[in-house]
């Protein structure tokens, strides 16, 4: 349609008007065939302002049918910075200097834990903010899909790295990386994905009877990589345990080991080919849906930021993420041992399967719900099921990697339990998935398999 407008009507139109070399640029680049040119095109003729923060006095209006000039074009990083920070969760990062002092100082382990915990929260999503800043202002949809798919669970790989490190010492640590990544894939499968079906399934004037429907090519593709996935987390398991491996008088754990880093490899490759599906050979599978949409205001917005500011505020928000969770990973410790004989106690393993993944996915658990509301459930699952896929194909054979490089052993083998639990989940959730669309009962079904 924007391709059509612009031969049509726009193009022969546009050379009988004096318009800003900005704007006559973004016109002169309609046919140029990217999703994200044509969002930012759509945006430059339909202005609306979403970002209420900013100030409009230096804003210029001309009626030419819509359309709307911003004077210079020029891009003012600080109202960008302000919409980012002027966020209500954003007054969580008053918690990352009394985290700090809580460490100096040396109170408590449960002050230390808390403070970082509830400060990363806004760090992870400013860091996710400033990736998507620098996405945008790339105006490359190849190069900001890489960097939405590496720093997209930023805070996930920091948090294992920091975790990593304290296994050197302490190899129980390693119950809590396993915890936390699988705790992380379940997280979004289960509850982030039911509560959304749930509450999207209930609001509408007409909420009786209702049904959502979504694209099933995209969440499919996503499902069958983590069936993937789920295979490489099993087969360790198994292999650790099985008759052949014990009756030749090899260490169970170190074939669990080796058969983890291969599958991590292989794992990782299988990553990278599914980033040239979604990005480059299949790219309007995953992107068909969301140019359909009537108002589309909330994708067709120009960067906010230049590139050198989102730099910078991603490198420094990974900065404060790593300092922060260093300091939360040192107090889980003490934090175990002052709940130990306390109503209130819990263990290592609560710790890294439901606590932790709050931290990184708290802020896209809000945004998935909050799509689903407004009947968009193709970003819905896109947030919910990818952000799984992610996480297991990307950042779990990642900390095997990295654990292989600083000298601890961390592989695949989750456990029995773990193993089943993460097997009965993706075969819960690709079994409602498969249908193309989602009532509240489906919902409910995946919360209480949670």
């Amino acid at each position: 349609w924007h391709k059509q407008v612009g031969r049509t009507i726009l193009r022969p139109a546009m050379d009988s008007l004096t318009l800003p070399p900005d704007h006559r640029r973004q016109v002169s680049q309609m046919d140029g065939g990217t999703s994200r040119g044509l969002r930012s095109y759509g945006s430059a003729l339909s202005y609306k302002h979403n970002r209420t923060s900013r100030d409009s006095k230096d804003r210029q209006y001309h009626s030419v049918e819509g359309y709307v000039s911003t004077g210079s074009g020029e891009i003012n990083s600080w109202d960008g910075l302000k919409d980012i920070l002027g966020h209500p969760i954003c007054w969580l990062l008053l918690f990352w200097p009394l985290g700090v002092i809580a460490h100096i100082l040396d109170w408590s382990d449960s002050y230390c834990f808390w403070f970082n915990f509830l400060a990363m929260i806004p760090l992870a999503k400013i860091l996710g903010d400033a990736t998507e800043e620098l996405a945008a202002g790339l105006k490359n949809d190849t190069l900001g899909g890489l960097l939405n798919a590496t720093f997209g669970n930023a805070v996930e790989m920091i948090l294992t790295i920091q975790t990593l490190r304290a296994a050197i010492k302490d190899p129980s640590y390693l119950d809590v990386v396993k915890g936390t990544l699988l705790g992380s894939i379940i997280s979004n499968l289960l509850l982030v994905l039911g509560m959304s079906f749930f509450i999207g399934g209930f609001v509408g004037p007409k909420w009786k009877g209702k049904q959502q429907f979504y694209s099933t090519e995209a969440a499919l593709t996503n499902m069958t990589m983590l069936f993937l996935a789920t295979a490489s987390f099993a087969l360790p398991s198994v292999f650790a345990t099985s008759h052949a491996v014990l009756a030749s008088g090899n260490d169970g754990e170190l074939a669990a080991l080796t058969v983890s880093r291969w599958c991590s490899i292989y794992i990782l490759i299988s990553y990278v080919a599914s980033l040239v599906f979604q990005l480059y050979t299949h790219i309007e599978i995953f992107e068909g849906q969301n140019d359909g949409d009537d108002d589309g205001e909330d994708a067709h917005e120009e960067a906010g930021m230049t590139v050198c500011a989102a730099m910078i505020l991603l490198v420094v928000a990974t900065i404060l993420v790593s300092i922060s969770s260093e300091l939360l990973v040192d107090a889980i410790d003490g934090l175990v041992k002052l709940l130990q004989d306390t109503p209130f106690q819990m263990g290592k393993t609560f710790i890294g399967v439901v606590l932790l993944p709050i931290v990184g996915n708290a802020c896209e658990h809000v945004g998935a719900v909050r799509m689903a509301m407004h009947d968009k459930l193709d970003i819905t699952i896109g947030i919910a099921v990818g952000s799984s896929t992610q996480i297991a194909l990307f950042v779990v054979p990642f900390s095997v990697l990295v654990g292989w490089a600083i000298g601890v052993d961390m592989d695949l083998d989750l456990g029995s339990l773990n193993t089943t639990v993460m097997c009965f989940s993706v075969l819960i959730a690709f079994s409602i998935l498969t249908d193309g669309c989602a009532n509240w009962l489906e919902g409910f079904m995946l919360m209480v398999t949670y």
